[in-house]
């Protein structure tokens, strides 16, 4: 897994409320939005890695495989459907790799 998969698995994270996953559209939809922008990236998107690196980052482990699953999927491009949006800044992904901004708790 690369640093910039990384720094946005963290992002996820933190905008998610791990006590209930990808329940909320909101989560649901910026996870998979940042994949989406990972993607376009040229990332590997690898359902293990992600599944793994989640459940030793707080989220509860039938959630993380689902996340591994909708990464992998996202990864291999599927076309998976997001509502509203766009849920992150434009740059985002930039931001993320030069250490400009670091993702806060959100609510």
């Amino acid at each position: 897994m690369t640093p910039l998969v990384e720094k946005g698995l963290n992002a996820i994270t933190i905008g998610t409320n791990l006590s209930t996953g990808l329940t909320y559209p909101s989560d649901m939809n910026r996870a998979k939005e940042m994949f989406i922008r990972l993607h376009k990236a040229g990332e590997k998107l690898l359902a293990e890695e992600i599944s793994a690196w989640a459940k030793m980052n707080g989220w509860q482990a039938k959630d993380a495989d689902e996340l591994g699953v909708l990464g992998e999927q996202i990864g291999k491009g599927e076309k998976i459907p997001i509502s509203d949006g766009p849920w992150w800044n434009e740059n985002i992904l930039e931001l993320l790799a030069q250490n400009i901004i670091m993702p806060k708790k959100i609510g």
